[in-house]
């Protein structure tokens, strides 16, 4: 069984490895040959690894969001007076 791991060691993780574990988690729990307690341990720490993982989806999300909006306005500003006089 892994050892719980806090929020701030998986926000340190690549989200690669995050996902990785939470496959490897997912066919553990999946293939059935684990004793409940273990079992409920894994859903925990899967749980854990998805919080993580989704939030660091919102965090790229958000950086490209901003990105767009920031390319958006430079291409803006490179080209005036279009639409107005």
């Amino acid at each position: 069984m892994t050892e719980p791991t806090s929020a701030d060691d998986l926000a340190a993780r690549p989200f690669d490895e995050l996902v990785g574990e939470l496959q490897r988690i997912v066919q553990a729990l999946e293939a059935g040959n684990l004793p409940l307690e273990e079992s409920i341990a894994r859903y925990k720490d899967a749980l854990r690894l998805h919080a993580a993982a989704e939030a660091r989806l919102r965090d790229a999300e958000l950086t490209i969001s901003q990105l767009g909006r920031g390319l958006d306005a430079a291409t803006e500003e490179a080209e005036p007076g279009e639409g107005g006089s």
